[in-house]
């Protein structure tokens, strides 16, 4: 050791020492690393260095414990690494220690690099060299003996998809297919290949001669030209064009079964926010287009791919709906060149481009919801208007023999009967004019909470013992302007339904709180805009609503309210939330729904705060004993007969002078020689309607009060309705105790 220390003294610190012993085992190092014996030194220096002849000429001398010395670059590509010069001496120790007579190898590394950079001519000439190598259009590797690659340039690393420095080492077998180091040909046309499969060109690889004594050989990586190549070369430059890959418009190719070859980013967004998908799925080798199709429309996309890809027709655009089912959108697919389909029919490339139509999809819905609404609007208004007429008198003369009789009359009973059901009659004219949006309100500024308090005990009865019931009052609700009686209808439709949804018990909660929307938010139907609300929650722990019908229950009639009956119209109509929608549309406001299957439902009404002058309206119980007698002449202008034969009597009955036309014409000529207080007439009338003959009449008669009745208005009437205090209006069908209430409240107001 102590020769060692000798040497290793006489040696500076920039170079490294490391010494065997007759067994190959290392007892002496300076290397920043530590071997256990030869073999593991010099396997894993080897790894790091260009293996050359020259240095199998100083491994053979270190066997045969011979001085040699040698010059090696130091580790890497075999391009850019800094040269060392290693020495081997052997030296026989002669002292007296423990390796008196035994033979020891010493090698010293010594780092000259620096030696070297002196010579700057050297060094730019060296970088000029590696950068014209990395940047031929062509591939190199060297390979040694065994066939492991010792070097290489980046083209060939781009090749396989690897870095420079993790290819060192590996065997050129892992890239390339059937490779034969020992070919005599001096060409090869082989398959090269990633190491994820990925990606896989045919190549012609040609081996290059070289003068110099080497133990390696080079390799020229030749991309083929005939053919095939051809082929996917002139298709990666169609795929890598700016107009395929920044295309605004998502775009993917496929084969004719769907498989997709290339696609651009803007159908990877598409698919990912539209499409639900495992993982990184849409980026995986042999991904087909049809996995992201719905699957009702999947065979049918399937066989128009083969279609198109075997018609000399120009394809027609078709309507894809994706498996989301938030997405559709309108395909159009052409055939790519068959230079991009290497020739046969069975590996057409298609082009398919898509266009989102979701929301002109959307808006299409909403303009056939619309025209349905006009539609359901003009029919209920054709049968509001003769309907509630027939309605009205039999009503009417029904009261008018329930008069007659007493309760023990047998005959007493066949009136109520017929009574009770021209009512639900008359309830169905209504349920359709409110969700048509026909129906006449009269909105007042009320406090939502009064409506609540004064409702409860009956909705208490209505859902039952079984149902825990309980309504939360919001404190300092903001006042609203609504139709009262309109408003008593929404929440008895949603507890009946959220009744009828809860067949074994649960909770009912119906929860009010002032809201501000600070930004528009979507509802079932509209799109909400920015401000004050009144939000009224009816919420139930019932069977709920799936997701996918929830836009479709305030259809009237919606077919699956059959099926479904219990949790959408407790009357079984299949007008119940029809009607409420209507209502709430109609007063300005919106309706929301939250519902999960199994859990419940939510049903959110949105009701616009009042901020005008009006004043709360207070809710006054009408007078049991009140006295509805009066004297006064009124004047009642109604087309249908029977309707002004039951209105006069009842009218008359009560001691009021009442004049009777049949038409505005009639009326007019009476009025010039008769005086009245009150005008009653139809508002939908031949020649002179209504509000024309009320208009003509108060030019002449000063401070005429009018009654307008009628079963179906126009559009204009409703909001002058709505709007002026001085226009009163009664409902058709009404009863007899409705029309004498309305007559004696107008001619109370005018005295």
């Amino acid at each position: 050791m102590r020769v060692i220390r000798t040497v290793s003294k006489a040696i500076s610190k920039e170079h490294e020492i490391t010494a065997f012993n007759e067994n190959d085992e290392i007892i002496y190092t300076t290397h920043p690393h530590l071997y256990g014996d030869k073999d593991s030194f010099f396997k894993n220096l080897m790894n790091k260095v260009m293996v050359s002849c020259e240095f199998k000429d100083f491994y053979k001398c270190f066997e045969a414990k011979k001085a040699c010395k040698t010059l090696l670059n130091g580790a890497g590509s075999g391009l850019k690494n800094e040269f060392k010069k290693w020495d081997i001496d052997n030296v026989v120790s002669t002292t007296e220690d423990s390796l008196v007579g035994e033979a020891i190898s010493v090698i010293t590394i010594s780092d000259i690099s620096k030696h070297l950079r002196d010579n700057e001519k050297i060094l730019i000439g060296y970088r000029r060299l590696e950068d014209f190598l990395d940047h031929l259009p062509l591939g190199i590797f060297y390979i040694d003996d065994v066939g492991r690659i010792v070097g290489t340039n980046a083209t060939f690393a781009n090749f396989i998809n690897l870095t420079q420095e993790r290819i060192i080492g590996l065997p050129i077998t892992e890239f390339i297919k059937n490779f034969d180091n020992k070919a005599k040909l001096p060409q090869q046309t082989h398959i090269v290949i990633t190491p994820n499969f990925s990606k896989e060109f045919k190549a012609i690889l040609l081996k290059v001669s070289v003068n110099i004594a080497s133990s390696f050989r080079p390799w020229l990586v030749l991309k083929c030209e005939p053919v095939e190549q051809v082929v996917e070369k002139n298709f990666n430059e169609f795929i890598g064009q700016e107009s395929f890959v920044f295309a605004p418009i998502p775009s993917v190719i496929v084969t004719i079964d769907g498989e997709i070859k290339a696609l651009n980013p803007a159908f990877a967004t598409m698919i990912q926010d539209n499409v639900i998908l495992e993982k990184d799925k849409i980026m995986q080798p042999g991904t087909n287009f049809l996995s992201f199709i719905y699957q009702d429309v999947k065979n049918d996309v399937a066989n128009h791919l083969r279609c198109i890809s075997f018609s000399a027709e120009r394809s027609k655009p078709i309507e894809i709906k994706f498996a989301g089912g938030s997405a559709i959108a309108m395909a159009y697919i052409n055939k790519i060149d068959s230079m991009y389909s290497k020739g046969s029919r069975k590996n057409n490339l298609l082009l398919i481009q898509l266009v989102d139509i979701s929301g002109q999809k959307k808006l299409e819905q909403q303009f056939i919801q619309s025209q349905k609404m006009q539609a359901i609007g003009q029919l209920a208004g054709g049968i509001a208007h003769d309907f509630n007429n027939l309605l009205t008198a039999m009503i009417g003369f029904c009261d008018l023999l329930l008069q007659r009789y007493t309760q023990n009359d047998p005959s007493y009973g066949d009136v109520v009967q017929i009574k009770q059901n021209a009512g639900r009659a008359a309830h169905l004219v209504r349920q359709l004019l409110a969700f048509s949006k026909q129906q006449t309100l009269k909105p007042k500024v009320v406090s939502l909470t009064d409506i609540l308090v004064d409702l409860s005990s009956l909705l208490k009865r209505l859902v039952g013992a079984d149902i825990e019931f309980q309504v939360i009052h919001g404190r300092d609700i903001w006042p609203v302007k609504v139709d009262h009686g309109q408003f008593e209808q929404i929440i008895m439709n949603l507890v009946v339904n959220a009744r009828d949804a809860m067949e074994n018990g649960g909770k009912l909660m119906i929860r009010t709180k002032n809201y501000f929307a600070d930004r528009e938010f979507k509802c079932v139907y509209d799109t909400a805009k920015i401000g004050d609300y009144v939000l009224v929650e009816v919420i139930d722990t019932g069977c709920g609503i799936e997701t996918n019908i929830i836009e479709s229950i305030f259809e009237p009639f919606f077919s699956k309210k059959r099926a479904l009956a219990h949790k959408f119209s407790g009357s079984g109509t299949g007008l119940g939330l029809s009607t409420v929608y209507g209502i709430v549309d109609q007063t300005g406001g919106f309706i929301n729904v939250e519902s999960e299957v199994g859990k419940g439902s939510n049903f959110k009404i949105y009701l616009p705060r009042y901020t005008g002058p009006e004043k709360i309206q207070t809710l006054t119980a009408e007078s049991v004993s009140r006295d509805l007698s009066g004297s006064e002449t009124i004047l009642l202008v109604e087309d249908e007969d029977a309707v002004r034969m039951f209105s006069a009597r009842a009218l008359r009955d009560k001691g009021y002078k009442v004049l009777e036309a049949s038409c505005g014409e009639e009326a007019i000529e009476i009025s010039k020689s008769e005086k009245f207080t009150l005008l009653i007439t139809d508002v939908v009338m031949p020649k002179i309607d209504g509000p024309t003959l009320s208009k003509i009449l108060n030019e002449s008669i000063k401070d005429l009060k009018t009654i307008f009745i009628s079963g179906y208005t126009e559009d204009s009437f409703r909001q002058d309705v709505g709007s002026n205090s001085n226009i009163h209006f009664l409902q058709k069908p009404f009863t007899l105790k409705n029309l004498i209430s309305k007559v004696r409240e107008v001619v109370t107001s005018a005295e």
